[in-house]
């Protein structure tokens, strides 16, 4: 249990404190303490990855919780949510519903119902999580079969097949998810295709850098963002780093 990473989202800072304390007594880890959705992401970019999410459903600021849940749904689909709020009325847990929660805890909270909420939470989310990655892998693994069908003979030869349902087209510079062209940046791009043109072989961050920001500096921190945003695009395992090897994609 003292493995599990839980971040947490509340703008009231008097009780993010108190969760951040009782989590402490329950034998979890607080990976960071976000009012917003700008420091959210912010903690995540920085690589933090959380088990679990605690979010309050009424941020202060343009995005509330329940949007910032849908957005993390997309980026982060494997990591439950569970909401805070202090209103139980059927309308707000209707809207709430629409992005899948993993339970509620009503404010204020006892420390016992947080605790059995935390724990069916995590349980659940890893079933799910199994059942999805089989089934999405077997469906896109089907997927990549009928687009090679699809692909004529002069084309073949221009192809890379992936790990996870992936497939990488040279001459477009297209990353394929099943048949599904993938919508990357310049940026992404150029790591993909230099990742690709290096199938099977670790590339160093410095030469990852150069193929970015050839003409202009650049940072570590901008170096991970860019990557942040790549791998939540793609399979997290697809591409994989070794210290003082560099990165590298996986082939199928």
């Amino acid at each position: 249990m003292s493995s599990t990473k839980i971040l947490i989202v509340e703008d009231e800072t008097i009780i993010a404190m108190n969760l951040k304390e009782t989590l402490k007594e329950l034998g979890y880890e607080c990976c960071g303490i976000a009012p917003n959705k700008c420091r959210t992401m912010k903690i995540l970019e920085k690589g933090v990855v959380p088990d679990l999410i605690l979010m309050d459903i009424y941020l202060k600021g343009p995005t509330t919780g329940i949007e910032l849940a849908e957005e993390l749904k997309v980026t982060m689909p494997e990591v439950p949510i569970i909401f805070l709020t202090a209103n139980s009325e059927s309308i707000t847990i209707k809207e709430a519903s629409k992005t899948s929660p993993y339970g509620y805890i009503l404010k204020p909270y006892k420390k016992q119902s947080l605790h059995a909420t935390i724990e069916v939470a995590l349980s659940k989310a890893q079933e799910d999580n199994k059942k999805f990655k089989k089934l999405d892998a077997i469906e896109n693994i089907n997927k990549t079969l009928e687009h090679q069908l699809s692909i004529t003979n002069d084309r073949k030869h221009r192809t890379i097949q992936l790990k996870y349902g992936y497939l990488y087209d040279k001459e477009s510079s297209t990353l394929y998810y099943g048949d599904e062209p993938i919508k990357l940046t310049s940026k992404e791009k150029k790591i993909i295709e230099l990742l690709c043109n290096t199938a099977g072989q670790f590339v160093s961050q410095e030469q990852i850098e150069y193929a970015i920001w050839q003409d202009e500096p650049a940072g570590y921190a901008a170096f991970r963002s860019v990557l942040f945003r790549l791998r939540n695009k793609v399979h997290k395992d697809l591409i994989v780093n070794q210290n003082n090897a560099g990165y590298k994609i996986e082939l199928f």
